[in-house]
């Protein structure tokens, strides 16, 4: 038994003869006839009274032919079910991602528009944090997938670069350092800096090169996003050394951005946990990051 036959038997219960049956389904009679008689020799009983070409219905097809209702709607859903796994538009999918916090107001939300306007059914939810707790968040499978600098702390991701940044330093527009081209270590001498999380790599080795460089270095601020970073800048709270890529969602006219010199370069990209398969839906969200990284980058 298969559904073909389902669907026929309900057709001719609806439309009352094999003729009818064959133009609703767009198939020919003999065909109607042929599935009708095997659905019946595989019941082992005569569903239709024939008398003078018309079928009759026995009491057996009335009694089939509610199940067969039920099963037509179930694969009606199924069907739907299927579209929405090729357009990738699941009703009730839902992706976790997970973003530093300097990005998930500013590279992010186009991300997000762009993703919604070809999955508009797919539910995303974002969760913000250091790359540190980023990682914990994917580890622990609150997060789908998240955006940390390559390497990860852990090397037990699947990790997909997506690109790089140089270092950049930033300060309030008016401030004497403002006049150069380019600042090296040595230019940070006697100035407050405002330096991102101690816990992250880059931080330790800017700090030895500083150490190394300008014993007397002033860390005036610690902060933990480089939004917080160019914000506490802005106040001439010091000079921020920050990724360049990301500053520049910040810059302003309050900020001056200048390179730092010899350039330091980091690593971004996606990681996953492995072994754990990502939904195409969720594949498509990591495809719309990387075209909107590349025209960043540009």
């Amino acid at each position: 038994m298969n559904f073909k036959q389902l669907e026929i038997f309900k057709t001719i219960m609806d439309t009352g003869s094999t003729m009818a049956a064959a133009a609703q389904l767009g198939l020919s009679q003999s065909a109607i006839s042929r599935q009708l008689a095997s659905l019946e020799e595989e019941i082992g009983r005569e569903l239709f009274l024939r008398d003078k070409g018309r079928l009759i219905p026995r009491p057996e097809a009335h009694l089939l032919v509610d199940e067969v209702d039920d099963v037509a709607e179930s694969v009606a859903r199924l069907r739907v079910k299927v579209g929405d796994v090729r357009s990738g538009a699941f009703g009730e999918a839902l992706i976790r991602v997970a973003f530093p916090h300097s990005l998930a107001t500013t590279m992010l939300p186009p991300i997000l528009a762009r993703f919604k306007a070809d999955h508009p059914r797919v539910t995303v939810e974002i969760l913000s944090g250091p790359y540190d707790a980023i990682e914990r968040m994917v580890r622990g499978r609150v997060a789908d997938l998240g955006f940390v600098r390559l390497p990860p702390e852990e090397h037990s991701f699947d990790a997909r670069p997506l690109f790089a940044s140089g270092t950049t330093c930033v300060m309030p527009a008016g401030h004497p350092l403002a006049a150069k081209q380019a600042i090296d270590v040595n230019d940070l001498a006697r100035n407050d800096l405002i330096l991102l999380g101690r816990q992250r790599v880059n931080r330790n080795e800017l700090e030895h090169e500083l150490r190394r460089m300008v014993p007397t270095y002033r860390c005036s601020l610690e902060v933990h996003s480089v939004e917080t970073a160019c914000a506490c800048a802005a106040q001439g709270l010091g000079i921020a050394i920050v990724p360049s890529l990301i500053a520049e969602f910040f810059r302003s006219d309050a900020l001056a951005m200048r390179p730092f010199v010899p350039d330091k370069i980091a690593d971004y990209g996606i990681i996953t946990m492995p072994g754990a398969p990502l939904s195409w839906t969720a594949e498509a969200f990591i495809n719309i990051i990387k075209t909107n990284s590349g025209e960043a980058a540009l």
